[in-house]
């Protein structure tokens, strides 16, 4: 599958005296966003020119009614087509680019990152192989054909070419496989038991027994994120902090770009006095989730926080529309209530 990385670049390499002139000192603010604006539209060209996408997407992928920013980017990461790195150092560059626009002077780092992420962008295309061929990132192997992962175990079929047995016989089988495993988790009740028992738990708030069930998942399961994050959750919520630190960190050894331990490794950070730190963890799990409100409510809290008000307004205005309506009237319940308090000292009515 064949992909061209000059015609992929041609918009960044059209701005390439505007990269110079911001490496040379000059006043900044047209040329970061000129910068900013050739590398978005070289990523919407990535995704677009690549030949493993579905064609739905890669029609979507030029215009940014049809996929925003966010979901460009979290379209990129889960095809492993951008490094987490660069795909944070875009989303930083895109910030500044709003505010710039805005009417905001650029900042100190700006042109920086600007150039940083203009070269970042050209080398990682042109790192692709050199016969412009592309691996679908959602193909195995072409040798084997997985038929079941089971936790640990994984169960090939061999190749027909290899032992002469027929297409169909390999499939039988692999149904009769499937089948099996499915009869063994029925009969034992089911291998998610745990997990889905613990859910219901904390709905009903049943702490301590939601902690039992996420436990009792996580020992049988350690490879797997999600009772990690409840159990972090509980910890977190509960002051418990080296504790949720310790699940957030096994976690992130198993699955190091899981939105949901981003998440709460965020939330952490944030219940700790660490709102600077935090705001990169949001940031990548927002990368890795961009449907995940509580990231993008992160990202918010954090931003403000470290006193980026202007930041944290574009991040909310990108966010998901329910979310978006939350914080709006969270906000204005809270300036509401801080202008209509009585002064100290005075009765109420």
């Amino acid at each position: 599958m064949s992909f061209d990385p000059e015609s992929t670049l041609r918009p960044l390499r059209q701005r390439a005296s505007d990269v110079d002139a911001l490496r040379a000192g000059a006043p900044a603010a047209a040329l970061v966003v000129r910068v900013a604006r050739a590398a978005e539209t070289t990523l919407r060209r990535m995704l677009r020119d690549d030949p493993t996408a579905p064609v739905e997407l890669r029609l979507r992928a030029l215009s940014a009614d049809d996929l925003s920013t966010p979901d460009l980017l979290a379209e990129l990461r889960r095809r492993n087509r951008l490094p987490m790195e660069l795909a944070a150092g875009f989303h930083d560059l895109d910030l500044a680019c709003e505010r710039i626009s805005g009417g905001a002077d650029p900042g100190p780092r700006d042109a920086q990152l600007a150039i940083h992420v203009a070269d970042g962008l050209q080398a990682h295309v042109l790192s692709f192989p050199a016969d412009g061929l592309l691996e679908d990132p959602a193909l195995p192997d072409p040798d084997e054909s997985v038929l079941v992962h089971d936790d640990e175990e994984l169960v090939h079929a061999v190749p027909a070419s290899r032992r002469g047995v027929p297409r169909e016989t390999l499939i039988a089988l692999a149904a009769l496989v499937i089948l099996l495993i499915v009869a063994i988790r029925l009969r034992g009740g089911g291998d998610d038991d745990a997990l889905r028992r613990g859910e219901a738990e904390l709905r009903a708030g049943r702490v301590a027994q939601a902690e039992a069930s996420f436990r009792a998942y996580a020992d049988e399961h350690p490879r797997e994120p999600q009772p990690r994050v409840y159990l972090a959750r509980i910890y977190r919520e509960a002051g418990r902090i080296p504790d949720a630190e310790r699940e957030i960190q096994a976690g992130l050894r198993a699955a190091p770009e899981d939105a949901g331990l981003r998440v709460e490794q965020g939330y952490l950070l944030l219940d700790t006095g660490r709102p600077a730190d935090a705001v990169p963890v949001f940031r990548q799990a927002v990368l890795g989730d961009s449907t995940s409100q509580r990231a993008w409510a992160g990202l918010v809290k954090s931003l403000r926080a470290t006193g980026r008000p202007t930041d944290a307004e574009q991040v909310l205005r990108r966010a998901p529309a329910g979310l978006r309506a939350l914080m709006r009237t969270a906000d204005a319940r809270d300036t509401a209530a801080a202008t209509t308090q009585a002064p100290a000292g005075t009765a109420e009515p």
